[in-house]
């Protein structure tokens, strides 16, 4: 039996990442394989749910203490030998695991870039971690042996261009469940009775991390934006995070409370795309949005900022705006591609790149490498 150290899961739901891990153990749980996981802390939730996997959890120090998390990933490497780590990162900071598995003689070392930028709320802090994160890009491939990005973006933001342009580099795509996501029109009523939205209202939804990544400020002046000129819409707000009481207070100042509403960690996201006319994400960076995909395949117009890869457009009713355009001109482009039917779309042939059995494929040659 192979023996895979994975990293890093938090909740099991906190974001991208974290969905990602699941579909991939999901994937490879009838190989001949033990999966067990790196954390930054056991969650009882995601305790429970690995159980079923016979998965192992360590948490581990955070990087705000990188000697400590060297010892304590060694210590588990010695403890348990294994014969790939596979490491899921946002940045190159996130290298002392990688250079703990070398360290320890562990024979297969992949890396797994899912960003494109650090996502820091103080500025500060931010351009602090852009420089440790370019000196660490200098080296951080090192560490590795096998490479891969849920973008070539992503990749890019990790690794030097020679590994991505190498053989050693390959793009698994943040696949989704194309089944669960179709366009329901029944679900759709159903969903919007329960939320208590009118048939002629226009909902324009958003789902994410309140983070800086995600650009909350913008998204709010947006939507304020777009209620100055069409008084009879509703704005849905699906997730939590840091930033998540300084927008509700940006709301209450706008004038806004009656027309949005935040809902909050959400599971059943399908459900809530189908209630949705329009979905909007107005990120600062992404690796790849998992999200604008979902939406996608729900039959819903997606309007990204231009930051976001072209790699995520997979319908011809996803558009990018540049975020140096101003919230009027989002506003105005929001509302004449607002309106169409749902039913009358069909995917494009990149799609196929998302299919959750093709990436199932991916996955499998990961582990049997």
């Amino acid at each position: 039996m192979k023996r895979i150290l994975v990293g890093f899961i938090m909740d099991g739901k906190a974001g991208g990442v974290d969905r990602y891990l699941l579909n991939f153990l999901d994937a490879v749980k009838d190989q001949d394989v033990q999966i067990d996981f790196l954390t930054d802390g056991v969650h009882e939730e995601l305790k429970t749910y690995l159980v079923q996997y016979h998965c192992g959890l360590y948490p581990i120090a955070s990087l705000r203490h990188p000697v400590r998390q060297y010892q304590q990933v060694c210590a588990v490497l010695k403890q348990n030998p294994y014969d790939m780590v596979y490491l899921n990162v946002s940045t190159a900071i996130d290298c002392i695991a990688a250079f703990a598995a070398k360290k320890m003689g562990v024979k297969e070392r992949a890396i797994h870039s899912h960003s494109s930028g650090n996502d820091c709320e103080s500025t500060i802090q931010r351009l602090v971690y852009n420089v440790v994160h370019g000196i660490c890009k200098t080296f951080f491939y090192k560490a590795g042996t096998r490479f891969y990005g849920c973008s070539v973006k992503a990749g890019e933001w990790i690794f030097p261009k020679k590994i991505v342009q190498s053989e050693k580099f390959e793009v698994i795509y943040n696949a989704v469940d194309w089944d669960r996501f179709q366009y329901k029109e029944e679900v759709r009523r159903k969903v919007r009775k329960e939320l208590g939205i009118e048939d002629h209202q226009l909902v324009i939804g958003h789902i994410g991390n309140f983070c800086y990544q995600k650009n909350y400020p913008f998204l709010i002046e947006l939507l304020s934006a777009i209620h100055r000129k069409e008084k009879d819409t509703l704005f849905l707000l699906v997730g939590t995070g840091v930033e998540l009481e300084e927008i509700r207070d940006m709301v209450k100042k706008k004038g806004l409370t009656d027309c949005v509403r935040f809902l909050g960690w959400r599971a059943d996201a399908d459900r809530l795309y189908q209630a949705m006319d329009l979905f909007v994400l107005p990120s600062r960076f992404e690796g790849l949005p998992i999200v604008g995909v979902e939406a996608q395949c729900a039959k819903l117009p997606c309007v990204f900022s231009d930051t976001i890869t072209r790699e995520a457009k997979i319908q011809k009713h996803c558009y990018f705006l540049p975020l140096t355009d101003s919230v009027e001109k989002w506003a105005d482009f929001i509302l004449e591609h607002s309106r169409y039917d749902r039913t009358q779309v069909e995917l494009m042939e990149e799609a196929k790149k998302y299919d959750l059995d093709r990436q199932k494929e991916q996955l499998r040659r990961i582990v049997c490498h």
